[in-house]
Order: structure tokens, then C-alpha cells, then sequence
């Protein structure tokens, strides 16, 4: 009984450093992202984005949200762990922020389109008749929009109610402090207005970075300090 016990905290103890190793790794590209964004602006017309992955494909791809893509797998890992620390007390929470959490991320990954830019910005290089070339920037404006269209506002309000199911749930729970489950509520109630819904929804997203990353330290600590334990 003391080995089947002895082995359960084990495997929480490891799935809680995974998601603590995966939230210092969000918190570095927070900055990064925001840094390179800074360097290379998006570029305002389909053409243009054409060149940029012509140009550099790299930063093309990082532009469109590389970088993104990494940080919402490592947020897997975090959902995992805040969900194995709270399924105790706040069962049905946990379930239902774990669930809109992943099916989020998933919906997320299904509207990037980046490598279809890459591929038609390629061909766009290559096309040599007028007609061939207005048929790929119609190709590059579909793509764009599916980037930032229904599928990314879903995930958007998904990941925002997620975050906050689970803030709630850790308000309660002693294994965390309050200031680490108000913080993240914080930053969960900003992000449920999405990026791409003007002006206001870019103000809301970009101030959201500021509690959401006070909270990626706050609850790295509080995973240090029950892995201690």
C-alpha cells in the first residue's frame, strides 16, 4: 500500500515538474515574441507577406505565429498539471477547464496556416502570367483570413474560459497561494475579448501579458513548492 502510494506521488511529482519546466519556457517567449514582433512588424498586404517568406522564410514562419504554436503545446503540459494539483477538491472545474482548455488548443492549431503560405508565397515566386499570380494572392488573403478567422476567435474564448474554470478552482485549494489563483484570474478575464476584435481586443490581449506572466512566476514557485514536499 506505502509503494502504491509512494509511486502515485511520484508520478504527480514529475507531470508537476513538466508543467513547471513548460511555464518558464512560456514565460521566456512572452518576451521573445513580443521583442521580435517589435523588429519585424506584420506586414499589411498579402504581396508583402509573400516577400517576407521569400525573403526569410524563418521569420516569415515566426511571424505567423511559429512561436505561438510552441507556447500553446507547452500550455498542454501546464493544463495537465494545474488539473492533477486541483482534481481532488474541484473535480467537475477541473474536468470542464481541462476539457475547453485542450479542445482550445487543438481548435488553435487547426487555424494556422503558415506552412500553406510558405508553400503559396513559393509558388507565387515561380508563377509567371498575371492570372496565375491573382489566383495565388486570392490563395494567400483565404489563408490569412482562416489564420485569424472563426477557428482562432474560438479558440480564443475557449482558452479564456478555461483559464478561468480553473482560477476559480484554485482559489480554494491550499496547494497554491490566492495571489497566484487572483492573478491568473486576472489575466484570464482579459483574454476573453480576442486579439482580433479591433482595438479594444488588442488593448485587452496586450495588458493580459501582464498578470498572465506575473502568474507563470507566481506558480512556478507554488509547483517548486509542492514538488518539495
Amino acid at each position: 500500500m506505502k509503494k502504491d502510494m509512494n509511486h502515485v506521488i511520484s508520478y504527480k511529482k514529475t507531470i508537476y515538474r513538466v508543467g513547471m519546466i513548460a511555464t518558464v519556457l512560456i514565460l521566456v517567449l512572452v518576451p521573445v515574441q513580443i521583442i521580435f514582433y517589435l523588429l519585424w512588424p506584420h506586414p499589411t498586404t498579402i504581396l508583402k507577406w509573400f516577400e517576407l517568406f521569400q525573403r526569410n522564410c524563418l521569420i516569415g514562419l515566426i511571424s505567423f505565429d511559429l512561436l505561438y504554436l510552441i507556447s500553446m503545446l507547452l500550455m498542454t503540459f501546464l493544463y495537465l498539471a494545474m488539473f492533477l494539483a486541483l482534481y481532488e477538491e474541484k473535480k467537475v472545474l477541473s474536468i470542464f477547464a481541462l476539457s475547453l482548455g485542450l479542445l482550445g488548443l487543438s481548435i488553435y492549431y487547426s487555424s494556422n496556416t503558415m506552412l500553406e503560405m510558405l508553400s503559396v508565397s513559393r509558388q507565387y515566386a515561380l508563377a509567371i502570367s498575371e492570372q496565375e499570380k491573382m489566383i495565388l494572392l486570392a490563395s494567400g488573403q483565404i489563408f490569412y483570413s482562416t489564420w485569424k478567422g472563426t477557428a482562432y476567435t474560438v479558440y480564443y474564448l475557449l482558452n479564456g474560459i478555461s483559464i478561468i474554470l480553473f482560477f476559480i478552482a484554485m482559489i480554494p485549494n491550499k496547494l497554491f497561494r490566492k495571489r497566484t489563483a487572483y492573478i491568473g484570474l486576472s489575466a484570464g478575464i482579459l483574454m476573453l475579448l480576442p486579439a482580433t476584435a479591433g482595438i479594444i481586443g488588442m488593448t485587452m490581449a496586450l495588458l493580459s501579458l501582464i498578470p498572465w506572466m506575473i502568474f507563470c512566476i507566481f506558480i512556478v514557485q507554488d509547483f517548486n513548492r509542492i514538488i518539495r514536499k
